[in-house]
């Protein structure tokens, strides 16, 4: 009974994310990214978020938090470094090696498609009655934490 229990478990679990994704994708990041003039895509903000969170880090570790391999990241972080929004530094401890860090101008950008990010997440959401909001949210809350233990 454990051992079906958990198979359905781990199936349920993979194909949650991708459905996440793919509405996150086509609903709200398409409404959100349609009111920034920027060619910018998912993947470039996924990047600017991750150096919001620290001053500077690695590309490689940039890579390696989003799962991007390293040829594509060095084509979008060429691309964020062109439109002014990423800048390369010199590490502090080792100058042959270069971080990344989020311009003024990224971090601007960054919280302006944070807002349009979260409206178009409560429009999304607002077709669901109060009781499958609440619902959801208990429902986030408790696989935040359960995979905060893992």
């Amino acid at each position: 009974m454990r051992d079906s229990m958990l198979g359905t478990l781990a199936d349920d679990l993979f194909s949650i994310p991708a459905l996440i994704v793919r509405a996150s994708r086509r609903k709200l990041l398409k409404t959100a990214l349609a009111s920034i003039d920027e060619t910018i895509t998912p993947l470039h903000f996924g990047i600017m978020r991750a150096l919001s969170e620290v001053e500077t880090m690695h590309v490689t570790a940039v890579g390696e938090k989003l799962q991007i391999p390293g040829p594509q990241m060095t084509r979008l972080v060429d691309r964020l470094v062109a439109l002014g929004l990423v800048e390369r530094r010199p590490d502090a401890s080792d100058r042959r090696t270069i971080n990344l860090a989020l311009t003024g101008k990224g971090s601007s950008m960054l919280e302006v498609h944070g807002a349009a990010v979260r409206e178009s997440v409560k429009e999304a959401l607002s077709c669901l009655s109060d009781e499958e909001l609440q619902e959801l949210s208990a429902c986030l809350r408790t696989l935040r934490d359960i995979f905060s233990r893992l």
